[in-house]
């Protein structure tokens, strides 16, 4: 398998619960909780109110590093173990023969990557890698029938591994020491039509011109590392979560309309002036799950959002569902960070925390950059619009901290809600939610939205619905950060352009 981006991510946290920044944080600065995290299980210790830790400026005397290269590798050797040549007409893939399979006979297939010397030599690329070939001077037909073929041809070729001239091996390549000394060669398929190949460097490329014909922009050996570690990335979700003992359910995509600020796709349905809508979150649906006693559910979750996509936003994007009942702010919080340091192979102190307040006082933002991993909590319940009205200012399923206070002055009170945010981008957030009918309603009539809406929710919280919290992390934005790309189209196979659309289909029409 080709090696994945090389990546560097220096490791923020120092010991002791303090962090390494090169950013100047306000000394003494009070954090609002002390997450204690254990090995293979996840611990933490709910205090009331939470105890502080000391924001830190000196930096960590030996920082770790999360080396991309370096977890792709493990990744990679994991997978040799996994037979990837079963079920087709191949014996080796690409990238996959060394100086062990001299003197094999062996069956190739891919694209026609290069070819030099009037098709003597010439490069076979596949998704796992390439390896180069020499046509046989036996058979001299193959030499003409290789030079006429054009690039990025789909081939087959048959022949013995050999190895190479010293002096033509590559140390830095798996394949780099052998080449295939080929008699058969077939052709499968030729390109009648080609804007660009994949050996083009992407920066050179027109954006525009690489989302029309995205799948040969797929061919790149940058898109194949980065969508390889996304799918690697949400293995390894999964394996923390399933270790757990939290169960994956998929919900509906096709729902009732609710209330919240994002705007929804509406979806036509046979009955005249009917309409499903399609889900912003799985966020009703997971919190029943819970009033049904499931206990503890994940999603690898689609959901969409009718809004102008950007940089790190898009109509339709994937997130990492979580939900689990009879668990507290600081339960889910440590739970987050145990599956960050987990999927990450992190070895660090706790993620410190800081206040919205404090956030907003001392850098103007609840996203503030301070080289890594920072939890912000203690969001207010609600945010004034310029129209008078307020709005919720995550959801309105959160669960305040102060019930009395949301009663007295709804606009002083806060919430129990708290985003993880990575080097100044948000890459998820959660909250406790509310688990009675009646707060329910009152927080509903206090933002003036239609209770029938959500009718069916207050219902069943009515029913006997226990304490409950959750988490989505943004996984487009979490790989696009970790993989250093510009922009989550990068990390997404077909995404949408900047208005929405989808240059290479035309959708919409």
């Amino acid at each position: 398998m080709r090696n994945w981006p090389k990546l560097c991510l220096k490791k923020f946290l120092g010991c002791s619960g303090v962090l390494a920044s090169s950013h100047r944080f306000v000394p003494k600065l009070q954090i609002v909780a002390n997450i204690q995290t254990g090995c293979g299980s996840i611990t933490a210790r709910d205090v009331s109110p939470m105890s502080s830790r000391l924001f830190c400026t000196t930096p960590e005397e030996k920082p770790m590093d999360f080396n991309l290269k370096n977890w792709s590798q493990r990744e990679s050797d994991s997978s040799q173990l996994r037979d990837v040549n079963k079920y087709t007409t191949r014996t080796h893939t690409c990238g996959q023969l060394t100086a062990r399979d001299v003197n094999s006979r062996v069956h190739l297939q891919g694209w026609l990557a290069y070819n030099r010397l009037g098709g003597i030599i010439f490069v076979i690329r596949d998704a796992y890698g390439d390896t180069q070939a020499v046509s046989s001077i036996e058979f001299p037909k193959l030499k003409r029938l290789v030079k006429k073929c054009p690039l990025e041809s789909v081939i087959q070729v048959s022949g013995i591994v050999k190895m190479r001239p010293d002096d033509m091996q590559r140390k830095d390549s798996v394949t780099g020491e052998i080449e295939v000394h080929v008699d058969e060669f077939h052709v499968l398929n030729t390109p009648t039509s080609l804007r660009f190949s994949a050996k083009n460097n992407r920066t050179e490329i027109d954006e525009e011109l690489r989302m029309s014909h995205r799948y040969l922009d797929l061919r790149t050996e940058k898109m194949q590392s980065r969508l390889r570690f996304r799918a690697a990335l949400i293995k390894r979700m999964r394996e923390f979560l399933d270790t757990h003992s939290f169960v994956e359910v998929e919900t509906p995509t096709l729902l009732r309309r609710t209330p919240g600020g994002a705007r929804e796709f509406p979806v036509a349905t046979k009955y005249p002036g009917l309409f499903y809508a399609l889900a912003q979150s799985p966020q009703i649906l997971k919190q029943l799950l819970m009033v049904g006693g499931l206990d503890r559910y994940y999603q690898v979750a689609r959901c969409y959002r009718d809004e102008k996509a950007k940089p790190d936003r898009q109509p339709e994007f994937t997130q990492l569902d979580i939900e689990l009942s009879f668990t507290s702010r600081e339960n889910v919080m440590a739970l987050i960070e145990d599956l960050m340091k987990y999927i990450l192979e992190l070895d660090t102190a706790p993620f410190p925390v800081m206040t919205y307040k404090q956030a907003m006082e001392s850098y103007g933002t609840d996203k503030p950059d301070n080289g890594g991993f920072l939890w912000i909590v203690d969001f207010p319940m609600f945010l004034s619009k310029q129209d008078g009205t307020i709005e919720a200012a995550h959801h309105p399923f959160t669960m305040p901290s102060d019930i009395e206070e949301l009663d007295k002055n709804p606009l002083e009170s806060k919430g129990l809600s708290y985003d993880l945010v990575y080097r100044g981008n948000e890459i998820g957030g959660g909250s406790i939610r509310i688990h009675d009918g009646a707060l329910q309603r009152r927080v509903f009539e206090i933002l003036q939205l239609p209770i029938d809406d959500v009718s069916y929710l207050i219902e069943a919280l009515e029913s006997g619905c226990p304490p409950h919290g959750g988490f989505a992390i943004g996984l487009d934005r979490l790989v696009s950060l970790l993989t250093g790309s510009n922009s989550i189209r990068d990390v997404i196979a077909f995404p949408k352009s900047s208005d929405g659309s989808d240059i290479m289909s035309g959708a919409p029409n």
